[in-house]
């Protein structure tokens, strides 16, 4: 009987004018919100993809599902297990079953990235100091780029590559057409040099022709994709998903159109040229995108200007001299290589109150090429390898060969890997405190620890696969350079 007195008086109490008046006044606009943009989100159509292109990218499961398994005892051959292009620098990745590598690395690997103006006080020579630069009361205005370092968040900007699909036709969001490229065979490549054999149905370009709205046209596009969460927002109900759509090879018509700016952009040392492509992001994504990156800065997006690539300048194949190398907005080198196995070692030195310890992820450290087959570090001693096909025009027309790669020089390592690749949160120690530990193995590369290896591609144009064998041509010891003296 209690109890029930108890009730009658909460109800008479919830039922009162006043408390129905302000339950109103805080509930009703919260309700009017979710219901207004559940109402817009139900009559908007989705579509299932973009007109004439097809999805890039691998279908189904990951490579590295079985990352922390001990795999069997092998032949001993490394072999690719997993295969990423980054498209734009520090963002989440697409992994592929199969892509064109170009001289300056994977397709569309690191074609664009985030940066942030920076300000500081110009210099000028003091006369009175013997012509000593010293501040000044102007400033000098610079775009730097910006990566996970500073702004983990970027971890959960999921990139989407759409291509002009050979087919004619659109390939659906789920389940994206399958093979990532016509090549002549699904099969992983055998370590056979052939010449004079046919290729089949190469990635084709797009009309560059074509209008401006036409995907097909802008040689497809890059979808990129966060949750934005507003101030207000009570049980996440006001959570939206802000997607971005962007040229992947945009054409003059569509550059003079949107109007892009080439600008200086700040690379580490290397300030090269770069196309601004900030025009292409509705300035509220925009807004949200810098409020979701915690960026204060102004915030612009850069690709690279095919006609004005950075050099490659440390490390250089000495078999090779006075040949040029070029890299997109990769750090230093075009591609990455990391065997799974080192990443499985370097797991078991993790302390055991490491929050990672057990579950060391390899895509924190964000390589091209994942292998398997080798011991750890093994891949420390390559020079140089082969891998993949090669693809090449001579006299006698199309053909294809092995491709080789230079082993520049050891991984050197910052904090990048601490974030989560899953939660965009940094961990304040580890694994860069294990690795300051246990992988000071390079001298050239002091005070930084060292994972993977950078590689050259020697070649123009190639074919790699999940499944390729990886033939080492040469070993020896590396001693990295340093990109500042």
């Amino acid at each position: 009987m209690a109890a029930i007195a108890l009730l009658q008086h909460y109800i008479e109490y919830l039922t009162t004018p006043t408390v129905l008046l302000t339950i109103l006044v805080v509930v009703g606009p919260i309700l009017y919100t979710v219901g207004v943009e559940w109402a817009i989100a139900s009559k908007t159509v989705k579509p299932s993809g973009f007109s004439g292109c097809r999805r890039l990218g691998l279908v189904g499961p990951s490579n590295l599902i079985t990352q922390h398994e001990q795999p069997p005892l092998t032949d001993g051959i490394p072999r690719v297990k997993a295969l990423f292009t980054y498209p734009i620098k520090s963002c989440r990745g697409v992994e592929l079953s199969a892509t064109e590598v170009e001289a300056t690395g994977l397709k569309f690997d690191r074609l664009m990235t985030f940066a942030q103006l920076v300000s500081k006080p110009a210099k000028k020579a003091d006369k009175d100091q013997g012509g000593a630069a010293v501040p000044s009361e102007e400033w000098q205005h610079q775009w730097r780029f910006i990566t996970q370092r500073e702004f983990p968040r970027l971890a959960l900007l999921r990139t989407e590559l759409w291509v002009p699909d050979p087919r004619g036709r659109t390939a659906k969001a789920n389940g994206h057409g399958g093979k990532d490229l016509q090549v002549p065979s699904s099969k992983p490549r055998t370590r056979s040099r052939t010449r004079g054999s046919t290729l089949v149905g190469q990635l084709e370009k797009g009309d560059k022709a074509a209008g401006s709205g036409d995907w097909t046209a802008q040689g497809g596009c890059l979808v990129v994709r966060f949750p934005f969460e507003p101030d207000f927002n009570p049980l996440g109900l006001r959570t939206q998903e802000v997607k971005l759509v962007l040229p992947l090879v945009p054409t003059i018509e569509r550059a003079k159109a949107k109007q892009y700016t080439t600008e200086d952009l700040s690379i580490w040392k290397d300030n090269p040229q770069a196309l601004n492509l900030t025009c292409e992001i509705d300035k509220v994504a925009l807004e949200k995108l810098r409020y979701f990156l915690g960026v204060s800065n102004p915030l612009a997006l850069f690709r690279v200007d095919p006609n004005k690539p950075r050099a490659v300048t440390r490390c250089l194949p000495a078999d090779k001299p006075g040949e040029e190398f070029k890299v997109g907005f990769a750090d230093a080198f075009p591609v990455n290589i990391l065997g799974l196995a080192s990443v499985r070692k370097t797991d078991a030195e993790l302390p055991a109150t490491a929050e990672v310890k057990g579950k060391l992820d390899a895509r924190r450290f964000r390589a091209n090429i994942y292998i398997e087959g080798v011991e750890a570090f093994a891949e420390d001693e390559w020079k140089k390898i082969i891998v993949g096909t090669r693809i090449g025009r001579d006299k006698d027309g199309l053909f294809e060969c092995d491709a080789e790669y230079h082993v520049a020089c050891r991984t050197a390592r910052c904090t990048l890997p601490n974030v989560h690749p899953d939660t965009g949160i940094k961990d304040k120690n580890e694994p860069y405190t294990t690795l300051g530990k246990t992988r000071k193995v390079d001298k050239g590369a002091l005070p930084h620890p060292c994972l993977g290896v950078h590689t050259i591609p020697l070649f123009a144009s190639g074919i790699l696969r999940v499944g390729d064998e990886i033939e080492v041509l040469e070993k020896g010891e590396h001693v990295y350079e340093k990109m500042f003296k």
